[in-house]
């Protein structure tokens, strides 16, 4: 019986070994999970970096528009150097952004697939934007690219944060499961070391009863002697693994609060303000930019609250306005969690707040809110710009043409409107003698006086340069707008004055009246009222001219002509003629001047004065002019070495770089010597600045040619053009000379131009010479050079050939 007791307890003890090792299975299979818990931990971590990577982009993003719209309104404490340091950020971000595990979190959320390549393609189209953000519309253009990118930013930003929230929230029910498995496995083994220490009690009171009964069984007790001690060492080696898992515990508990630090601080760093809410309309959570948005503290959102007496207290509070505060309670009261996902705004004439809300699975929502007072206020400032002039703040061209065509479509029956286009006259001058700032100044001031001018109901608009509009809705005649004009013209004809200077300005203008029978859209109607402008400019400016239909044919002849020229050179159209010069000394032929000719295949001989303006407009001057002087010093080489050949310069051709290149390879060719050819400038070509024309002059007469001032005493300025640049030669104009016999104060001009060529060293030629009076006058006063019908009129160069071999041009006898 005691035997069968005794192997009874052995088989007590065996199972409790087998149960021993099935719990250090169990242990193994806890630690196992601990390691893939802690897996769970580093994903959550790495969703919470891609929350914030989201938000910081977003930010970025937005912080670059609001940088272009305060430099484009060039507001203080905004610099280029700001918006390309934003602009570098962001391309930062993007960079962050595009690391695979954001592209791999993309993957999984097809709504917001495409906004990585959109966001990249926008960096790259603006780029050089940034880089030269002074051009005409960069900065809007920053602004149109980066604004559609928004919405799916703050999508991405909320469904980041969203998935970090989700994280979070599975992995403390796992940590509670994974708390109630270690307690529950922790007690057992308690259990077992109990019953583990009653049975070893149980057996020593046993060996002290049959003490001489386990003599005989010493072999039998020594083996299970070891086998206790065996099971010691698993006991301890069991408590080593618990101190070991209590430790992993604590790690997990310390990254757990070091995860919701982090989370706190993107939470509260947030450029949104961020409410949570419970299924039960109460706060869960919300962020530091929500309690400043709204003048709250801590103490007046705590969880638990309910959201109807949170919005209540924000309506009373007076820190958004009213009317914007009772919309937020209205419409905030209205969100559930079953709601679908939803953005409305909350706003005024003063205050505008975006609200952004998406439900949450456990009935609740979270909700951000965003004041964008200042981003409406950027947005219709950005518009406005987008249709009124910077420098005047006049409707522009754009909405000019928008608000012509409405009234176009709008007019009453019986009824009709004028359309006046006008130019300030001789405002390049300005712009060249005085600077931009003068002109600019000028502009304005000029916008001032057209908005005096006209009627309650009437528009004026810049189209731009020195271009503006009107339109006079409502004449009671056409008497009525000739009155308009006239008084348009006399207000701009009054005096400006900039810094002091008396700065004179004149305007022309080009009136279309638009009837019943007349155009009826407003392209028309601006390309008549251009025509009629040009007719008012071409006789004589400061004045005004109705449009005509006979105007039409005018500008078509002179579009025909434009487009001719362009063909002129490469058919041999144009042609040079040449009128000598002689010497008042000797009578002998001292130079030609070439004169360019256009032989029309179909309009016959082309005066000058005809497809000259048209070349310089188009700037096919500057061929023509290359051709003309390449040309006149090939035939220059045919003439003795002491006969010179002079050329006209525009004053196109003058302001072009190019130009000294292109005299010193026709001299090249032509093997000219450079003191032979003599370059000849009007004023008008000197109406820049005047350090360009110095330049220019220095750099031709470095070639050795002589450089001479056309048409001397005809321009405002003549006299301090002798002073500042360097000449060798002046020309006096024709409209002198002819006057010279019949009226005194044009011979007294004539007189002291020569004698100051005398006294400055300079030669002196007198142009248009047509009488021998005219001739012994000019004679007595000392003039150098002679040039006029009276001695021949211009002839070709086989004409001057014929005339040279016949003697026709040697001196007179003596």
């Amino acid at each position: 019986m005691a035997l069968e007791r005794d192997t009874g307890r052995r088989r007590l003890v065996k199972a409790f070994l087998s149960a021993v090792l099935v719990f250090f299975a169990l242990a193994a299979a806890a630690t196992s999970y601990l390691v893939l818990q802690q897996t769970a931990t580093a994903h959550r971590l790495a969703s919470y970096n891609l929350a914030f990577d989201a938000s910081q982009g977003t930010a970025e993003v937005m912080r670059l528009e609001t940088t272009a719209a305060r430099l484009a309104l060039k507001l203080p404490e905004t610099s280029v150097a700001v918006l390309r340091l934003r602009f570098a950020i962001l391309q930062n971000r993007v960079t962050v952004l595009n690391r695979a595990e954001f592209i791999d979190f993309i993957a999984g959320h097809p709504e917001v697939s495409d906004i990585l390549p959109r966001l990249s393609t926008a960096v790259n189209q603006i780029a050089p934007l940034v880089a030269n953000p002074e051009q005409p519309g960069a900065l809007q253009q920053i602004i149109l690219t980066l604004q559609p990118l928004e919405p799916s930013l703050i999508e991405l930003t909320s469904l980041t944060a969203n998935t970090v929230g989700d994280n979070i929230e599975a992995g403390e029910i796992r940590l509670q499961w994974l708390h109630t498995i270690s307690a529950g496995f922790t007690g057992m083994l308690i259990v077992l070391g109990v019953l583990l220490i009653v049975l070893l009690l149980r057996d020593n009171r046993l060996m002290a009863e049959n003490y001489r009964r386990l003599i005989r069984l010493t072999d039998e007790l020594q083996r299970t002697g070891v086998q206790l001690s065996t099971a010691h060492g698993v006991i301890a080696a069991a408590n080593d693994e618990l101190n070991a898992q209590n430790a992993v515990l604590r790690s997990r508990d310390q990254d757990l609060a070091v995860q919701n630090a982090r989370f706190d601080a993107a939470l509260n760093n947030m450029s949104q303000g961020l409410l949570m809410a419970d299924g039960a309309g109460q706060v869960i959570v919300c962020n530091n930019r929500f309690l400043e948005l709204f003048g709250l503290d801590w103490l007046d959102a705590p969880p638990g609250r309910e959201i109807s007496a949170l919005f209540a207290q924000v309506a009373e509070r007076g820190v958004v306005p009213p009317a914007v505060g009772r919309q937020l309670l209205d419409r905030v009261l209205a969100l559930t969690g079953k709601s679908d996902q939803v953005a409305f705004l909350a706003e005024n004439d003063q205050q505008a707040i975006k609200v952004g809300h998406k439900p949450m699975a456990d009935g609740g929502w979270v909700a951000t809110f965003e004041d964008i007072t200042e981003q409406r206020r950027a947005d219709a400032k950005t518009e406005h710009l987008a249709h009124h002039d910077i420098l005047t703040d006049l409707p522009n061209r754009l909405m000019f043409g928008q608000s012509l065509q409405t009234t176009l479509d709008c007019r009453a029956s019986g009824s009709f409107f004028a359309l006046l286009l006008l130019d300030l006259d001789d405002f390049k001058d300005v712009n060249d003698t005085l600077g931009h700032l003068a002109g600019d100044t000028l502009l304005v001031a000029a916008a001032e006086r057209l908005r005096r001018c006209i009627g309650a109901e009437d528009s004026v608009a810049r189209l731009g340069g020195d271009e503006f509009a009107i339109v006079q809705t409502r004449p009671r005649s056409v008497a009525d707008t000739e009155e308009l004009a006239r008084r348009i013209v006399a207000t701009i004809s009054e005096p400006f004055y900039f810094e002091g200077q008396r700065v004179a300005a004149g305007a022309s203008i080009g009136i279309a009246l638009c009837t019943d029978t007349g155009m009826t859209d407003a392209e028309s109607l601006l390309r008549s009222a251009d025509m009629a402008l040009y007719r008012a400019k071409a006789e004589g400016r400061s004045t005004w001219r109705f449009f005509a239909p006979e105007m039409e044919e005018v500008v078509r002849v002179r579009t025909a002509i434009a487009s001719d020229i362009r063909n002129a050179l490469d058919r041999q159209e144009l042609e040079l003629v040449y009128q000598p010069i002689f010497s008042f000394a000797t009578g002998r032929l001292r130079q030609f001047e070439a004169l360019m000719r256009w032989r029309h295949p179909t309009l016959g001989y082309v005066t000058p004065d005809r497809f000259i303006p048209v070349a310089e407009e188009t700037r096919l001057i500057l061929p023509m002019g290359e051709w003309v002087i390449g040309e006149a010093c090939r035939t220059a080489m045919n003439w003795p070495e002491d006969v010179r050949i002079a050329v006209n310069l525009s004053p196109v051709q003058f302001r072009s770089l190019a130009l000294p290149r292109v005299i010193e390879e026709a001299l090249a060719r032509s093997g000219l010597a450079p003191q032979r050819l003599e370059l000849e400038v009007t004023e008008s070509a000197l109406l820049q600045d005047g350090d360009d024309v110095r330049a220019m002059l220095r750099e031709l007469r470095a070639l050795g040619v002589t450089v001479a001032l056309d048409d001397f005493g005809t321009g405002y300025a003549s006299l301090g053009y002798l002073q500042q640049f360097p000449f060798d030669k002046i020309k006096i104009d024709r409209s002198f000379v002819s006057q010279i016999v019949t009226r005194a104060d044009s011979l007294a001009i004539v007189e002291s131009i020569l004698h100051l060529g005398a006294k400055l060293g300079m030669v002196t030629t007198a142009e248009g010479i047509e009488t021998q009076e005219q001739l012994e006058i000019l004679r007595g006063f000392g003039c150098d050079l002679a040039q006029g019908y009276l001695f021949d009129r211009p002839q070709s160069f086989a004409t001057i050939q014929r005339k040279m071999a016949e003697g026709v041009y040697d001196p007179p006898a003596r």
